[in-house]
């Protein structure tokens, strides 16, 4: 670790006494690095997020993750909706192989995914991983579209700009199976254009890292700061989300992470163990 980073993560941990909170935790080699959540100092203020935000975007520059769906017509949105399905435990390379089958094979729209044969669908989106549940899913999905919203994918995700129209989007995604709440907040930001937060595995690793997550692993906790803090600007809330995975797939990684090249050193308690 370099003299720089060191004399940094001294001033921080100076700083953070002065304030009364505990600079941070006695940290291990787990999946987050953190071995008793107990010992986090507080959470991040809306001040302190965005400085965090401002690195990460200089590090890793703008993502613009699907920024043409509020643009381009229906074909474009559940492309994206079959995408936050496909990518459920799995890297977005299988998704998007996955997706690139359904399009080869002219089943791109929610009528041929309901008509199709499940071991067809399956087969085809095999890169994708889980391919037999996914299969299902896709058709739980588009045969609601069909049935319940005359396959009108924009019917579903029909809903206004305040904290009510969104709720009311999410609560109609959840109820489809197959659809949980990070899929359903990924369709909500990216494919309806809405304000909400998507948390994933790479947001805990990275808040629990730094020593300062929101609270308890749980999702709507993690949701719930982030919508309080950032506000209901769908572009940055897109942003953010874009970066936070961005980060954890290059820097902060599950095995092996980068910290001596992470610009969030001087503020993690768990690179700073490293």
């Amino acid at each position: 670790m370099s003299g720089r980073w060191v004399r940094r993560a001294a001033e921080r941990t100076a700083e953070a006494a002065e304030r009364g909170e505990r600079p941070g935790a006695r940290l291990t080699a787990g999946p987050t690095g953190v071995e008793d959540p107990l010992q986090y100092a507080k959470p991040y203020t809306a001040r302190e997020l965005r400085r965090i935000y401002a690195t990460l975007m200089e590090v890793h520059g703008e993502q613009q993750w699907w920024p043409t769906a509020a643009t381009e017509g229906p074909e474009q949105r559940l492309e994206i909706c079959l995408g936050a399905i496909l990518t459920q435990n799995t890297a977005w390379r299988g998704a998007e192989a996955a997706l690139a089958n359904l399009r080869a094979a002219g089943a791109m729209s929610c009528a041929a995914i309901v008509a199709m044969p499940e071991d067809v669908l399956a087969d085809l989106v095999r890169p994708s991983g889980h391919y037999r549940v996914k299969a299902r899913k896709l058709q739980s999905f588009c045969g609601v579209v069909m049935e319940e919203h005359g396959g009108d994918i924009d019917a579903l995700l029909a809903g206004t700009h305040d904290a009510a129209g969104v709720e009311a989007v999410r609560a109609r995604l959840l109820r489809i199976w197959g659809i949980g709440p990070e899929s359903a907040d990924a369709i909500t930001l990216y494919a309806a254009r809405l304000p909400t937060f998507v948390v994933d595995a790479y947001a805990y690793r990275l808040f629990e890292r730094l020593a300062r997550p929101p609270g308890p692993r749980r999702y709507d906790v993690y949701r719930e700061y982030f919508m309080r803090m950032i506000g209901a600007d769908e572009w940055q809330l897109n942003e953010w989300h874009a970066l936070i995975v961005r980060h954890g797939q290059r820097i902060c990684r599950k095995t092996a992470p980068l910290c001596g090249e992470c610009p969030l050193l001087d503020r993690c308690a768990f690179g700073q163990t490293q």
